[in-house]
């Protein structure tokens, strides 16, 4: 798996416009499947900080993510509304890491749940 994090802030006059977009396009993302996992996070020792984490199955899944139009509107509301910080990918090798093993497992209980 691979993920994309996307570390944002924002001012107090935009942090709500930029929390509803943030919103919106994970709901988006969540509903079309695209990815495996998408959250937003706040961070609690800073105001007005904000976490974008997503993830795929694979690179070749991110490499189409990055060149879609969901993905530049998420930068542009980003550039709009806030400051981009930092973005980079994170890779899991394998599931022997805690949200490894957290998404694996995940991923059987969603599969489980199919089933019956």
């Amino acid at each position: 798996m691979i993920g994309l994090e996307l570390s944002m802030s924002s001012d107090e006059t935009h942090r709500a416009e930029l929390l509803q977009t943030l919103q919106n396009l994970r709901d988006e993302a969540v509903s079309r499947g695209s990815s495996h996992e998408c959250r937003v996070f706040e961070d609690l020792s800073g105001p007005d900080h904000f976490l974008w984490l997503q993830w795929w199955q694979s690179q070749r899944d991110l490499q189409e993510y990055l060149t879609s139009i969901e993905f530049r509107t998420l930068l542009g509301a980003i550039k709009v509304l806030g400051n981009l910080e930092s973005a980079r990918t994170v890779e899991l090798q394998d599931s022997t890491s805690v949200l490894g093993a957290f998404l694996a497992d995940r991923g059987e209980v969603v599969d489980r749940s199919v089933e019956k």
